[in-house]
């Protein structure tokens, strides 16, 4: 009877990872709120934003987070016996410790404690990461454990591949009427049906996910631990099974046109596969290799016939406008175009431009177009003391006062346009779809932060906004607000300080080096447990995880699905290491006992 009900409470205990794997992926609902932005020159006045994928999903993190942490210092309380060895989390710990005194020291502590546009990664979200990998780790104990995640990994994989062949054709479930009808309110499905179309739009797969380079990332993380699954299973019909949903995701991934997951997935192919092809017949490993290069084949067909729309993002051109930066004083508009600098001002009722290339100015009189030679939509036109520039397909506004000439800012304020400083990427700003270019705006920034963070959700606050001619070129709009770093160490040290960022980095190169010994130094059985393979598995998809954090950010859509994989990893391995560290011992009784 006790047995009984030790294996019902294990069951119940499951609860929590299940509700992160299957149910907060899908997680969607309309959310308006205000972002506070309004108060900042380089916003728009009206900061009322809706929000679809993060707002109900963090707040729905932070009660399975606060549950689940309960849960967990009862266990920890009353079971001290099944308590597992802790200190591969002491980085973990210090990290929640630095994201805590980044929220108290906060530029922005509403936004810390709650969550703040397009993200919501809260400061009480970020330590529910690290609770879930800690309750994986320390709830995770026999095979069944292993079975009930596996069964519902799987569950989730059956769903997104449902929603994703429906936008790779170009049917997105969630712009149906009866789906719209679900993520929202009557009232706000009276006033927002049939303007949100171009939220779920194109035939990039994005899943519930919000990016396509978010889906992505799980995606990844989703097929590492069905490949490992598939190579390692030794009954036939489950084999072929694991093996369709591996193309089944690879073929989402590719459809997500997402560089970097691309690059994860190859790894995961090469990587992932050393532990079992021995296992494997020579014949059988040429029918693997040939099918993966049909299918990649096939891939690029596909794309030929969709204009290379996928293998044209490879080579990054940079196609974008030649104009290096802009700042405007008391003697004019200064900028720079195609490496020629010119001067644009006011005097004597006319207006002037000169550059470094040309003697003689070229002018024009109030309500007069002046044509600029950067290219036939390049103009400019005064009226009394404005003056309108178009450029690189924006129209900009200065106004000419006592103090020199101003910027109309988003917010219609007026202010100068400054100098930003920046690391010198040598023009390759551009690379990684303008990724060098907020690399190149946030490196200056780390000094200031590396003890104390700006604190959880403020990296908008604190990226130079003001920046609109760098915005002009790399996004196409000086009002577009830069709100992540596009790299997850980036964005960390910004917002909880470099020495936080230096913990995650102890823990990954913990969790990397305890992995290889176990799953790379060990011998494997084609009967090898389910413990073994899942844990492999999950393995596996962190280290996709962390290699995309290269390229992508911390996110409410990816995140918890890693944090619960590196708990199970690291459960696996615990259990591997204790089971095989009494085995000697209990040899070497058995010896003493034969020899007494």
């Amino acid at each position: 009877m006790k047995t009984t009900t030790q294996k019902q409470g294990m069951w119940d205990l499951l609860i929590p990872l299940m509700l992160i794997i299957v149910v907060l992926p899908l997680a969607v609902r309309l959310a308006i709120y205000s972002c506070g932005y309004s108060g900042y020159d380089w916003y728009v006045s009206d900061d009322v934003l809706a929000d679809f994928y993060c707002y109900y999903k963090s707040y729905l993190l932070d009660i399975i987070g606060i549950l689940t942490g309960i849960i967990l210092l009862f266990r920890l309380a009353l079971y001290r016996e099944k308590t597992k060895d802790l200190r591969i989390f002491i980085p973990l710990g210090i990290y929640c410790a630095f994201a805590l005194l980044s929220t108290i020291f906060s530029v922005n502590t509403d936004a810390s404690l709650k969550g703040n546009f397009e993200s919501f990664e809260s400061v009480l979200v970020l330590i529910a990461y690290v609770i879930m990998a800690l309750y994986a780790y320390q709830i995770m104990e026999c095979e069944r454990d292993y079975n009930y995640i596996w069964k519902s990994i799987l569950c989730i994989c059956v769903v997104f591949a449902v929603i994703g062949g429906f936008q790779i054709f170009g049917h997105d479930l969630l712009n149906y009427e009866w789906m719209q009808r679900l993520i929202m309110s009557g009232d706000q499905f009276k006033q927002y049906a049939g303007q949100i179309e171009d939220t779920f739009s194109g035939n990039n797969v994005y899943l519930t996910l919000y990016n396509p380079n978010y889906a992505g990332v799980t995606l990844c993380m989703l097929f590492a631990v069905i490949w490992i699954m598939a190579l390692s299973e030794h009954e036939k019909k489950k084999q072929i099974l694991y093996f369709v949903f591996s193309g089944i995701a690879l073929t989402l991934i590719w459809f997500t046109y997402s560089r970097a997951s691309l690059v994860a997935a190859l790894l995961i192919l090469v990587v992932g596969s050393l532990r079992y092809t021995k296992h494997f017949p020579k014949k059988y490993l040429a029918i693997g290799i040939s099918a993966l290069v049909a299918l990649f084949a096939l891939f690029i067909c596909v794309d030929a016939a969709l204009d290379f729309k996928y293998l044209s993002r490879m080579t990054d051109k940079n196609t974008r406008e030649p104009l290096a930066d802009m700042t405007s004083d008391g003697q004019g508009i200064h900028f720079c175009y195609d490496d020629v600098n010119y001067d644009l001002y006011l005097e004597n009722d006319t207006l002037l431009c000169t550059s470094d290339t040309s003697e003689t100015p070229l002018t024009a009189k109030e309500g007069n177009t002046l044509s600029l030679p950067m290219g036939e939509d390049t103009c400019a036109v005064f009226y009394g003391d404005e003056i309108y520039l178009q450029i690189a397909d924006n129209m900009l506004v200065f106004v000419k006062d006592d103090t020199g000439y101003l910027y109309e800012t988003p917010s219609k304020e007026l202010a100068p346009m400054v100098e930003i400083d920046s690391a010198d990427f040598h023009g390759l700003e551009y690379l990684g779809s303008a990724r060098g270019y907020i690399w190149s705006r946030t490196l200056p920034l780390l000094d200031d932060y590396f003890f104390i963070g700006s604190g959880p959700d403020t990296y908008a606050e604190v990226f130079p906004q003001e920046d609109y001619a760098g915005k002009i070129v790399y996004s196409d709009n000086p009002n577009m607000v830069i709100e992540k770093a596009h790299n997850d160490y980036l964005t960390k040290w910004i917002q909880t300080g470099g020495i936080s960022v230096l913990c995650i980095l102890i823990f990954y190169i913990l969790f990397i080096r305890s992995g290889i010994r176990i799953f790379f130094q060990t011998k494997t059985t084609r009967s090898e447990s389910l413990q073994m393979r899942l844990g492999y598995g999950c393995y596996i998809a962190c280290i996709s995880y962390m290699f995309t954090s290269l390229f992508n950010d911390s996110t409410l859509q990816t995140s918890p699905l890693f944090w619960v994989f590196a708990g199970i990893a690291l459960s696996s391995i615990y259990t591997y290491r204790t089971c095989h560290r009494q085995l000697p011992t209990d040899a070497m009784a058995t010896k003493k006992a034969g020899l007494s």
